[in-house]
């Protein structure tokens, strides 16, 4: 995993604010290392309360950090407004901060023997000088091992909606898998029906591109088929982090599978194989809605 950590304010009773750890790619891993999936995130952590919280989550969860580096900077801030239906839009607090200072950094060489996969979005793919890094890494890694991309859109960060979804569509096109909220889409994609966007990536290199659709479930779109999938009934407390667990789901059963692999990607056209994935990232998203902010 590659990204940024970020301290969600999140709602809570009597009109106070809860900090809880949060960030796309750390949510993810988090996900991942909590199922006993080995999982390394690479990204940074600040020097503040805020990052020594975030140390000892990935601790508690079992996050290998051989490549989370700890600085003096300070820690990224979200202020997350969640609605009557769970969701939830952000304002950003970024500037200076630490989960983006990954200028002049040795990313690792991935080895197709040890590493099954990268996963790589949210802000650190959009904002510089991280940006740029994470770009050029995960452009000479896909040679060696699947990538997978969440743009986890957040444009009150990330800047003017032409320029991200110039960016996006240049992300989509390093990446073997992508999942994207229908709520992403709409921003990048004003009154775009979801198929059109999703065709559209799969003509510029992905394998598979999985739209997440909140109570209507989830869409999968390969070359070879069109798989939906129902969202299990749950009752929702909000949904901070529901699509990072769903995109652990899918990127851990894969990988347990044996299926996460650049010679065994035949196996994403069978149709069978990718509802039962969908199927098991959906309970894990699921079970994410049922607890308040990122779990």
């Amino acid at each position: 995993m590659a990204g940024e950590n970020i301290i969600d304010l999140v709602p809570a009773p009597g009109g106070q604010l809860r900090p809880t750890c949060g960030g796309g790619p750390a949510n993810t891993a988090v996900s991942l290392a909590r199922r006993g999936v080995p999982t390394a995130l690479i990204g940074a952590v600040g020097g503040d309360h805020f990052g020594r919280q975030i140390w000892r989550r990935h601790i508690a969860a079992g996050v290998n950090r051989d490549w989370l580096h700890r600085t003096d900077l300070s820690s990224s801030i979200g202020l997350a407004i969640v609605h009557e239906d769970g969701t939830a839009d952000y304002d950003y607090w970024t500037t200076g901060t630490a989960d983006f200072a990954w200028e002049g950094r040795t990313l690792p060489k991935p080895d197709p023997a040890r590493v099954d996969l990268i996963h790589f979005g949210s802000l650190a793919a959009y904002v510089e000088p991280s940006a740029r890094a994470i770009e050029h890494w995960v452009n000479r890694a896909r040679r060696a091992v699947p990538i997978s991309f969440d743009p986890n859109i957040r444009l009150s960060a990330m800047g003017e909606r032409a320029k991200v979804v110039e960016r996006t569509e240049r992300l989509v096109g390093l990446a073997t898998l992508v999942r994207v909220s229908e709520r992403d889409l709409a921003q990048l994609y004003p009154d775009t029906a979801v198929d059109e966007i999703a065709r559209k990536w799969l003509e510029a290199g992905p394998e598979l591109v999985v739209v997440t659709l909140g109570d209507a479930g989830s869409v999968a779109f390969h070359r070879n088929h069109v798989t939906e999938m129902p969202a299990p009934p749950v009752d929702v407390v909000d949904r901070v982090g529901a699509g990072d667990a769903f995109t652990s789901g899918l990127l851990g059963w894969l990988t347990s599978a044996g299926w996460m692999r650049l010679d065994r990607l035949s196996a994403w056209g069978n149709q069978a194989v990718i509802a039962a994935a969908l199927r098991y990232a959906s309970q894990i998203a699921a079970q994410a809605c049922t607890v308040p902010g990122a779990p």
